[in-house]
């Protein structure tokens, strides 16, 4: 009965996946089905992580249900529910560690993104977020304020895309950066991946935050993809002096799909275009910047 009452009150509904229940302006017709399953595969991975309390067999079920383009989303969804399900829990939390430190470890990026969902949509989330941050891996704990700028983007478009508004005041600098790059990537949805109207939407933005927003939309437009060739070549062009940072999130991406064993046609089609690279080789850049971090950081200790 726990468990009915539990999934009743914390379930998302499909819907919420819906172009027009978020009220996004004249989306691509062309673009929309493929944007709205990453929703729906999200809020499925979500509500599965509610039923199935053995991570193994959620683990098993999640990449035997999806296919290798969507699976990653279902993580990203796992990650919200697994972090709410931390901060509603009086004494009880570490569910999203021992998930990402045990059966979904390759997931374990976008499966920390999914928390920022929590965090934010919870009135004390904020509150917590620093101590809650240091329960994490702290090679992956950074990727919550990301997904914090996402749901933002996402859930309060008109505020935080069209209106530019400026990231939560309590967020440190680093953590400010990564918000706008959830925020980035969130126009991918907002406005259909159409690059005329991700450009002119970032143009509204102050000068320092755009190159964090173009380093979103490099993510987005790697990892979710779906754009045809010219308009991936359009993408770049319009990007102008802030290329490099939309180039800047390619290699994450490619990371994601490499540790998760997700490879995907559309991610490999947009690196070839985008940055001339193999997914592989793409990843491989952030496997040696990691490798040299580390060991800096080894030295500094020493």
């Amino acid at each position: 009965m726990f468990n009915a009452l539990r999934n009743r009150l914390l379930g998302i509904s499909p819907e919420e996946a819906s172009f027009v229940k978020r009220g996004f302006p004249e989306p691509d017709p062309k673009m929309q089905p493929g944007l709205e399953r990453v929703l729906k595969t999200f809020i499925e991975g979500y509500n599965l992580t509610l039923e199935i309390r053995d991570y193994d067999r959620l683990c098993e079920k999640l990449e035997s249900e999806f296919d290798n383009h969507y699976v990653g989303f279902a993580f990203e969804g796992v990650g919200m529910c697994l972090c709410l399900l931390d901060l509603v829990t009086p004494g009880r939390g570490g569910r999203l560690r021992a998930f990402t430190d045990g059966p979904g470890r390759k997931h374990d990026y976008i499966t920390t993104v999914g928390a920022g969902f929590a965090i934010i949509r919870l009135p004390w989330g904020l509150r917590k977020l620093n101590g809650y941050l240091r329960t994490l891996d702290p090679w992956v704990a950074w990727c919550v304020p990301d997904g914090i700028g996402f749901h933002q983007g996402f859930f309060r478009h008109r505020r935080f895309i069209d209106g530019a508004a400026e990231p939560p005041g309590v967020l440190p600098v680093w953590a400010r950066q990564l918000f706008d790059s959830g925020v980035g990537r969130s126009m991918w949805w907002a406005k259909s991946a159409s690059p005329r109207r991700i450009k002119d939407a970032i143009d509204r933005f102050p000068e320092p935050r755009r190159a964090e927003l173009w380093c979103g939309i490099g993510v987005a437009a790697s990892y979710a993809g779906g754009l045809p060739p010219q308009e991936q070549m359009q993408l770049l062009e319009l990007s102008g002096e802030y290329r490099a940072d939309l180039m800047c999130g390619v290699p994450f991406s490619a990371r994601m799909r490499q540790k998760g064993g997700n490879p995907s046609e559309v991610t490999d089609r947009a690196f070839v275009s985008m940055i001339g690279l193999t997914t592989e080789q793409a990843a491989n850049l952030i496997v040696q910047f990691l490798a040299e971090l580390d060991a800096e950081l080894a030295r500094t200790r020493m």
